[in-house]
């Protein structure tokens, strides 16, 4: 129903139930039907809509500031004077300075959300038993930066992005074989939790 291709591997992968493990003493699931044997229940998926943003990159810019030690500077009053210790010696402590970095930080993103509706039919009677909605979703989102000034006034978990470079898109057709990963698990939830048997 999309009017879109869908990729023959994603086809194949969704269509191979041998890969659901569902299989069990009564019920045997096929994804074509066999010769010389009747069968009682059918399940068709039909694609509404494949969905696939753009290729987006966003940019932001921050600064990052950290006071940071710096050595060690002799302690003075307010009025200027080296306070010293009971035996007369000057006290020493931590030298703090500010340090900063500017961050510029790119956000490679692109999504891909596939629609279906998987009806059960009654082949006895060619009668619907019940229709469900499945919706997934894949999100392709990497983050690379680089900087100018001193980066250790930013967290060292954001160290891995400086590392980092751009990076090739997925293509569509990955995209939805990504996102049928998915849809993948949601009909196989959907076949076990409906296991209709008379």
């Amino acid at each position: 129903e999309t009017n879109q291709v869908i990729p023959a591997r994603l086809q194949d992968d969704l269509l191979d139930f041998s890969t659901y493990g569902i299989n069990d003493k009564w019920t045997v699931y096929h994804n074509n039907r066999q010769k010389n044997i009747n069968y009682d229940y059918g399940m068709i998926v039909n694609f509404r809509n494949i969905a696939i943003s753009p290729e987006q990159v966003k940019e932001k810019q921050f600064i990052k500031e950290k006071q940071i030690k710096d050595g060690t500077k002799t302690l003075l009053d307010n009025n200027g004077n080296v306070v010293k210790d009971s035996l007369g010696n000057p006290i020493k402590v931590d030298n703090f300075k500010t340090i900063s970095v500017s961050i510029y930080e790119f956000t490679q993103f692109k999504s891909c959300q596939v629609t279906a509706k998987v009806d059960y039919i009654d082949f006895r009677n060619n009668q619907l038993i019940d229709a469900f909605p499945v919706t997934s979703e894949f999100v392709f989102d990497y983050i690379y930066a680089n900087y100018n000034g001193d980066k250790r006034a930013c967290d060292d978990s954001y160290y891995q992005y400086f590392d980092r470079r751009a990076v090739p898109f997925p293509s569509n057709e990955q995209m939805i074989y990504d996102t049928g990963e998915d849809l993948k698990a949601k009909l196989k939830a959907i076949i076990t939790n409906n296991k209709f048997r008379k």
